[in-house]
């Protein structure tokens, strides 16, 4: 079995001991009121590559765009053909909709705002697990529901999206939501509030990742990059905490919130305090805080361990300290699988996991006292000393994250995201 192959079973296999044991809950939920609303969908659309790219060259002609991309080396007729596969699935889903009486808007990332989301029943993300997250951000109402349908099931998995079948049977899956066959899930979301000097509070403003080619925000003049002048700063701050402002960021994470420097290779550096603990210098390639919808994604690839890695250990175990050890690779399979499955927690678990990754130590730098590089939390603070650094909300939106300023995060149960679960085989 390949290592991909084993990464993959590994999820899959964690995956559904977590649904086995949300069971009960589920049975709790399908024994209430299963009626959705969908008199207005609201669909919120991909933006293919070709879109991207269309935008990025300032809306040329399609002629002049094809002329640069080939030029370029780029696969034009595939990026044509998966743009054109895409809107149709679009299109198919706003028809099968309008055939059941209701009323259809479509928006894209460019064009999705508040006025959109109010106005509408539910979202109906069409793309893959992407494009639910821009659309699950910026739904602030805990009870509108996001219902996610995979537009390429023949390509990505899509695990916030519902079934395969469901894109392949879009009447048969719209019938079965009107008439209740599903279950109602809540998915927990981070909030983060940043703390932060008044008059740079305003500068704080998002830019959408996917839409530029590449963003640098303005670095900092004159930061002296040491413990000492970090700690200065910070006992400065704790005195003058009057003279600070905060605001709630207008985007909720349904994945994870990653901070970090812009650039990859500059080391983060950060300070952070793990519930009411106390605070803890850190050195490293960022923190990434995670809900238990992203415990299966970016966190688990982070800090799952490999197969050929417990095999080592246990051979060392085995041959230099005498343990009495089964070192066959089915075992070490066995014991890979037990520890990464530690890993994922329930969707609306009101926990956070926070991972320090890639953290940086040495002797004139010795680990924080009481600080561990991974571990569940109910509440992540986190102060910037960084000099260019962003704060990521699902790999989508970043908001810029320099030395003294601070942010909070933490899940509130008034912020989950409402969707809904069907089973994998078709219910009829």
């Amino acid at each position: 079995m390949s290592v991909l192959n084993n990464f993959t079973v590994s999820i899959a296999k964690g995956l559904r001991r977590l649904r086995s044991k949300e069971v009960p809950a589920r049975r709790q939920h399908a024994s209430k009121e299963q009626k959705l609303k969908m008199e207005k969908c609201l669909i919120v659309s991909k933006v293919t590559r070709y879109e991207y790219e269309k935008h990025s060259h300032d809306n040329i002609s399609n002629w002049e765009l094809e002329k640069i991309l080939r030029n370029r080396g780029s696969d034009y007729d595939s990026m044509v053909s998966n743009h054109r596969e895409q809107k149709s699935f679009e299109e198919d889903v706003a028809k099968a909709l309008k055939e059941m009486g209701v009323k259809v808007e479509m928006a894209s990332r460019l064009t999705y705002n508040e006025e959109m989301i109010n106005w509408c029943d539910a979202v109906v993300p069409c793309g893959g697990d992407g494009t639910f997250l821009l659309a699950a951000s910026r739904v602030r109402d805990a009870n509108k529901p996001v219902i996610g349908f995979n537009s390429a099931p023949h390509k990505s998995v899509g695990r916030l999206c519902l079934p395969t079948w469901c894109s392949n049977d879009l009447k048969g899956a719209l019938q079965a939501l009107k008439e209740g066959k599903f279950r109602w899930m809540r998915r927990s979301r981070i909030r983060t509030t940043i703390t932060s000097d008044p008059k740079l509070l305003d500068t704080i403003t998002p830019v959408d990742l996917h839409t530029l080619h590449f963003c640098r925000y303005p670095p900092v003049s004159n930061q002296e990059d040491s413990q000492e002048a970090a700690t200065r700063l910070n006992d400065a701050q704790e005195e003058s905490k009057c003279g600070l402002a905060t605001k709630v960021l207008p985007f909720l994470a349904l994945n994870e919130v990653f901070i970090g420097e812009s650039v990859t290779s500059r080391v983060s550096l950060l300070r952070l305090k793990i519930d009411d603990g106390k605070w803890a210098h850190t050195k490293s390639s960022g923190l990434c805080v995670t809900t238990g919808t992203g415990s299966t994604s970016w966190h688990y690839s982070i800090n799952c361990l490999r197969t050929h890695s417990v095999l080592e250990l246990m051979k060392i175990l085995h041959e230099e300290y005498g343990v009495d050890l089964d070192t066959s690779l089915e075992k070490a399979r066995e014991v890979t699988e037990k520890y990464n499955t530690k890993l994922m927690f329930p969707p609306d678990s009101e926990q956070l996991a926070y991972s320090v990754r890639e953290y940086i130590t040495f002797e004139e730098w010795p680990a924080p006292r009481g600080l561990r590089v991974r571990d569940r939390a109910e509440a992540v603070t986190v102060r910037s000393h960084c000099t260019d650094a962003g704060l990521v909300i699902d790999g989508s939106v970043s908001f810029p994250f320099n030395d003294g300023t601070q942010a909070l995060l933490e899940i509130h149960p008034e912020d989950s995201l409402m969707t809904v679960q069907m089973d994998d085989a078709l219910p009829y």
